[in-house]
């Protein structure tokens, strides 16, 4: 649980300086994600590896030598899903030590904050010139403290963890996105054994669905809602038949009613406050885990919805 300051420190917090806005919590969810995405790749690269190790063995000619070559860029023991593999287990790692120093952080303020806080009582029972005095003293040495730790903070994130972010994981995965690419025979074919050249069709590289991940920033913020709805003890609603509701998440899930003849007013009430709570959820978990093509849908979906049944939208 992420580190949270009683209401007494919490009011000194905000005279000895600003208190770190970011969820250690969500930081964990995070690194979660990226592992149990990492555990689940990783068996399937490996199959793939296999599989193409397998061919080569039976596999001859001049489209051999242009897959042998291929796989030697792409494959698993040094390519691209090598060097993939490594980001994606180095990630968590940084994600994790991240979260730690935000603890850190928070721990070592939020102590300054409790105890400025039970000097200044005392000082100022003692009323007077002088009790107001030495309190604005302890607050001025609080604040100076807290702002030594803010920046050794900072600087532990900045010049440690950031840039091991960035050679660990940030560059290796953009140099696979930037150098990664079909293999291709002669003419702009693949290179496969027995065909003519320029016969074999290629499949348009694309999205087969149109609501998925359309770029590495969709698909991260769309792993990290589906990892924030299985903590959450599942989507609820989501199945079946039946009116949609909205679930522990606050989010509405299932089919929306296409109109609202036969119910009471109370369930009137209760659907346009579900829709209008997860429409307000949906907004919030897009700008903190970024734009997602599948979840815009759905709050655009919501939005029509709640204007459709009640005539406005919150």
């Amino acid at each position: 649980m992420g580190v949270i300051l009683p209401p007494a420190a919490a009011s000194m917090m905000a005279m000895l300086g600003p208190w770190p806005n970011i969820d250690e919590d969500d930081m964990g969810r995070e690194s979660v994600a990226v592992r149990t995405a990492h555990n689940a790749a990783l068996p399937a690269a490996g199959q793939v590896d296999a599989g193409v190790q397998g061919v080569q063995q039976v596999h001859k000619g001049e489209s051999a030598t242009h897959l042998q070559s291929f796989w030697d860029q792409n494959g698993g023991q040094s390519g691209h899903l090598a060097q993939a593999d490594a980001a994606l287990r180095s990630m968590p790692r940084v994600i994790d030590g991240g979260a730690s120093v935000v603890s850190a952080v928070k721990v070592a303020a939020g102590t300054q904050a409790v105890f400025a806080a039970v000097d200044v009582a005392k000082l100022l029972a003692f009323g007077g010139a002088v009790g107001a005095t030495y309190a604005t003293a302890r607050v001025l040495a609080g604040r100076k403290a807290v702002g030594g730790i803010l920046r050794q903070g900072a600087e532990g994130t900045g010049k440690v963890l950031a840039p091991l972010m960035r050679r660990k994981v940030t560059e290796p995965m953009r140099r696979v996105l930037d150098t990664m690419k079909l293999p291709r025979g002669p003419m702009g074919s693949p290179a496969l054994a027995g065909g003519p050249r320029g016969v074999v069709p290629m499949r348009p590289v694309g999205l087969r669905n149109p609501s998925g991940p359309r770029s590495v920033r969709d698909g991260i913020a769309q792993m990290g809602r589906r990892n924030n709805r299985g903590n959450s003890g599942g989507r609820g609603g989501g199945g079946g038949g039946g009116r949609g509701r909205r679930d522990e998440t606050g989010k509405f899930h299932g089919a929306i009613p296409q109109s609202t003849r036969g119910m009471s007013e109370a369930e009137k009430k209760k659907l346009k406050d579900d829709l209008e709570k997860s429409i307000a959820k949906r907004k919030a978990e897009e700008q903190r885990l970024g734009y997602e093509v599948g979840h815009a849908e759905r709050i655009q979906r919501e939005e029509g919805a709640l204007r459709r049944l009640f005539g406005r939208n919150k």
